[in-house]
């Protein structure tokens, strides 16, 4: 039987962002994604035409510094665990695995939908790029059992470095907070980086003008903003569950000193916010 191929329009959006990065905006740049545009070229039409096209649409501008500044993130923290068991959820056409740091012999697992996933294959298989991941296939609406990993390969006895970044928001609050739980049940060591939307209340008005645009999107593509936070309220969540609060930042303040001085599209915006946390 046919795998079926689910293609994922916001998966699409965002690679679509880090590629165009550093080809349309001013140094210093937070990411270079070669791969990403290599698979973006792929598709018609293609969301890397419009970032080309258009760098000055606020709402393009802003998808390129969300996707570069959260991805900058997590590899640098990366880098710096040295923890060598990579987990990403909702990967879609995430490209970790291209950036790992040389001296870190660590092996990737994506997780997403089966059809994403196929899709993601596809692409891949297209472009003439080297996978090297290990896919495992689950709908996070429906839960998450961290024997799964177990069973793919990951050894559930040693730290695993969990990167879930541009999902929480798809999901209902309650499920993001059981999410939290089940990825509680790591071994000690263990860190996940991820995102969450602050709650209306809390954004400036370029932050809100780009979560009124996307939202429409992705609610149109079927994949609607459900779940945001506050800073005060996702603490607590983490409490819940027993992690270890290392870091919960603005995503614009993620960004180098100085780096938006450079920039003619760019602004920082209160949306996003960036959490580390700890086993």
């Amino acid at each position: 039987m046919t795998e079926e191929i689910t293609p994922s329009q916001t998966a699409l959006f965002s690679a679509a962002a880090r590629a165009a990065h550093p080809i349309v905006d001013q140094q210093p740049h937070l990411l270079r994604d070669e791969p990403a545009a290599q698979l973006c070229k792929l598709v018609t039409p293609s969301p890397l035409d419009f970032q080309l096209g258009q760098p000055e649409v606020g709402v393009l501008a802003a998808a390129r510094l969300s996707a570069c500044a959260r991805s900058r993130y997590a590899d640098a923290s990366l880098s710096e665990t040295r923890v060598d068991q990579v987990v990403v959820i909702g990967a879609g056409l995430d490209t970790t695995a291209f950036r790992l740091p040389s001296a870190l012999d660590a092996k990737v697992w994506l997780i997403d939908r089966p059809g994403v996933l196929a899709w993601r294959t596809q692409l891949f298989d297209r472009a003439g790029l080297p996978d090297t991941t290990r896919h495992i296939a689950a709908d996070l609406a429906e839960g998450f059992d961290v024997r799964l990993l177990g069973r793919a390969g990951v050894d559930l006895h040693r730290p695993v470095f969990v990167v879930w970044l541009g999902v929480s928001m798809y999901l209902h609050p309650a499920d993001c907070r059981t999410f939290l739980g089940y990825l509680s049940e790591l071994a000690a060591g263990s860190r996940l980086i991820f995102d969450y939307h602050l709650a209306p209340e809390f954004r400036d008005q370029p932050g809100a003008e780009y979560a009124k645009a996307v939202a429409a999107m992705a609610g149109h593509q079927g994949e609607p903003w459900q779940c945001s936070s506050t800073p005060e309220e996702m603490g607590k969540w983490l409490a819940e569950h027993d992690w270890q609060l290392q870091e919960d930042v603005d995503e614009s303040s993620s960004v180098p000193e100085g780096f938006f001085a450079n920039q003619e599209h760019l602004q920082p915006m209160k949306l996003v916010r960036l959490v580390q946390v700890m086993r």
